[in-house]
C-alpha cells in the first residue's frame, strides 16, 4: 500500500512539473527594435553647459506597475508571461532622456538628480496611455500628455505645452506591445524635444 502511495506521489509531481507554466519574460523600453550600433562617444559637462534635469515621468496610477496591460473596453487584462523590467514611470523617464540625450548632444539632459540646480526642469505628465485591444489582435494605444519647461531663471517664461494622438499595430505577442509603446513614446518625446528647440 505504501509503494502504491509513493509512486502515485511521484506520478503527481511528474503531471505538476509537465504542466509548469512557461518561464517569465522581462522587457524593457529600448530605443526601436534593431539598434544599429553607434560609435562610443563622451560626454563632458562644462560649468556653462545648459542642464536640463528630467522629473520622474507621471502616468495613471493603475499604469504604474511592471505589467504589461491592456484594455477590452472597461476590462483591463496583465499579461500572464510577461513583465516589464521596471515600474512604467521609471522606464519611460530613462526612454525619454536617453532619445532627448541622442537629439542634443550639445546638451546637457539628465534624469538624475543634478547636484546643483539645472537651467531647467522638464516635466511630464502622461495623463493617458491607454492601449485598447481590438478582436483581430491589433491595438490602438492613445496618448494624452502634458509637459512643462521650468527656468532657474524666474524672469524666463514656463514653457508649456501638451498633445494628444494614437498609435496603431499588432500586438499579437508581449513584445509587440512593448514595441507600440515604444513607438507612442518616441512619438511624445519628438514633440517634447521641438519645445526644446525653441530654449536655445
Amino acid at each position: 500500500m505504501k509503494k502504491i502511495i509513493t509512486y502515485g506521489a511521484i506520478g503527481t509531481f511528474s503531471l505538476l512539473v509537465g504542466c509548469a507554466a512557461p518561464a517569465l519574460q522581462y522587457y524593457t523600453l529600448t530605443e526601436g527594435g534593431n539598434i544599429i550600433p553607434q560609435p562610443s562617444r563622451t560626454q563632458t559637462s562644462s560649468d556653462n553647459a545648459t542642464v536640463i534635469y528630467i522629473v520622474r515621468v507621471t502616468v495613471p496610477d493603475y499604469l504604474n506597475t511592471t505589467d504589461i496591460t491592456t484594455r477590452h473596453d472597461t476590462v483591463v487584462n496583465h499579461s500572464v508571461n510577461g513583465r516589464m523590467s521596471s515600474i512604467l514611470s521609471v522606464g519611460a523617464t530613462g526612454f525619454i532622456a536617453n532619445l532627448l540625450t541622442d537629439k542634443n548632444p550639445n546638451l546637457w539632459i539628465t534624469n538624475e538628480s543634478p547636484v546643483t540646480p539645472p537651467n531647467y526642469q522638464l516635466m511630464i505628465n502622461i495623463r493617458r496611455f491607454d492601449l485598447q485591444a481590438d478582436p483581430d489582435q491589433t491595438g490602438k494605444l492613445t496618448i494624452e500628455a502634458t509637459w512643462s519647461i521650468i527656468p532657474k531663471d524666474s524672469q524666463l517664461p514656463i514653457q508649456k505645452q501638451r498633445t494628444n494622438f494614437v498609435v496603431q499595430g499588432s500586438i499579437k505577442t508581449d513584445s509587440e506591445i512593448i514595441q507600440l509603446e515604444q513607438k507612442a513614446l518616441t512619438q511624445l518625446t519628438d514633440s517634447i524635444n521641438t519645445t526644446i528647440q525653441q530654449l536655445r
